[in-house]
């Protein structure tokens, strides 16, 4: 039975990340084609700056709390207010650029200090799919998503009706409409707000070493931009973009599969010998990977330009390379979650920062070598060699099982 509790929420997972996916899609598409080319840019920046305020609050609260899921059950608050803060941290200190940015007349500043006022409801709705997650209650997740999506539909079709076209409102209503679904949070958990601050310090000695990891990643992806643009040219640039885009909703699912994964072994830490969900995570995430590749070969030109307009044609010599990496990141899901929900953190942290800097010196190398091909290649390349050092410590790590636990408290 537990078996089969798992794989029904690993599917109701999938289906959770096919929402998410598909939503994040539509968002881009209604923003490109009610708002002009400058604005759809400026609203692309504001997505932007969301994502790392939300990437921050994942490695400081949402992965802490994976790797406990019985805070999440029996202390939710405490989290909660966690995230709170760390939302409210963050939205101030945009909120404040915004109001400089207005004041100066400079563009988006409305926009920043309007997503500033809404980053902790936005952060408080990540952190409620990763509650669902850890509670082994995916569906929760589920409906906050859907919430959300029925939200924006109905405030963007206000917008159609009324024939606004301005990016202030736009980003109001995507806000708007992301915080009025948050407060499903509070009905689901019902939680007494709390212990934010000392949960933060408590779990401390695993949110720094996941907050290393995402600074790594996110400093070595602006580092790679960097050497792209400068060596081999906004074309190339361009052609690398357009391939991330394709790739972000195999990224957002495999994100979600390993935080259900570690929640996985988390609540069932005799798992880690049986290595039913350690299969169950791998064959998932493969046959997503093999999916989401397979489509991208064979993906018409005409479909290719209706998403990326002129960059398709650059992109596209480029999604062999891609296909490889999906595959790669497909084979790295169920080792990755599997050890951090054993809490070997101590193991994981430096695996992400080695694959991390094995992969841009690769794709930096290949950048020199075919400029944009080069540096796919060289993605890839490092991409896969991610996946043997996950493989070799997964294989390390199951002859050593009296070190599985680095949990440095009761």
């Amino acid at each position: 039975m537990r078996a089969e509790g798992a794989g029904r929420r690993l599917s109701v997972v999938v289906v959770d990340q096919v929402l998410s996916g598909a939503s994040n899609i539509l968002i881009a598409l209604l923003s490109a084609h009610l708002l002009g080319t400058a604005a759809f840019g400026y609203f692309g920046m504001i997505l932007v700056i969301y994502a790392a305020a939300q990437g921050v609050n994942r490695s400081l609260v949402g992965d802490p709390l994976m790797v406990h899921p019985d805070d999440a059950r029996h202390r939710a608050g405490a989290p909660i207010s966690a995230a709170l803060i760390v939302g409210g941290a963050i939205g101030a200190l945009v909120a404040a650029i915004g109001g400089v940015f207005w004041w100066l007349d400079v563009p988006m500043g409305v926009e920043l200090v309007i997503l500033g006022a809404g980053l902790p409801g936005l952060i408080l709705h990540d952190l409620g799919r990763y509650l669902g997650f850890a509670t082994q209650r995916p569906w929760r997740s589920l409906w906050l998503d859907l919430l959300w999506l029925v939200l924006i539909l109905g405030v963007v079709g206000v917008l159609l009706v009324r024939d606004v076209e301005s990016l202030p409102w736009f980003t109001l209503g995507w806000v708007g409409s992301g915080v009025a679904a948050s407060l499903l949070v509070f009905a689901q958990h019902r939680p007494r707000l709390a212990g934010g601050r000392a949960w933060l310090r408590e779990r401390w000695y695993y949110s720094w070493r996941f907050l290393l990891s995402f600074m790594a990643l996110q400093g070595s992806t602006l580092g790679f931009s960097v050497v792209i643009a400068v060596v081999a040219g906004a074309r190339a640039m361009g052609a690398v973009r357009g391939v991330l885009l394709l790739l972000r909703p195999y990224m957002t699912f495999q994100t979600a599969s390993v935080a259900a994964g570690v929640a996985e072994v988390a609540n069932d830490p005799d798992s880690y010998r049986d290595g039913g969900h350690l299969r169950r995570t791998v064959i998932v995430s493969l046959a997503v990977a093999a999916v989401n590749a397979v489509i991208l070969l064979v993906l018409p030109d005409a479909l290719g330009r209706l998403v990326l307009s002129d960059t398709w044609d650059a992109t596209e010599a480029l999604l062999l390379p891609a296909c490889v990496q999906i595959l790669a990141l497909g084979l790295i899901a169920g080792p990755r979650a599997h050890l951090i929900g054993s809490k070997a953190v101590s193991v994981t942290v430096p695996i992400d920062i080695a694959s991390t800097v094995v992969t841009l010196v690769l794709g930096t190398i290949g950048v020199f070598i075919d400029g944009a091909y080069g540096a796919y290649w060289g993605v890839s390349s490092g991409s896969v060699l991610a996946a043997l050092m996950w493989w070799s410590a997964l294989s390390i790590r199951s002859r050593t099982p009296a070190r599985h636990s680095v949990e440095p408290t009761p």
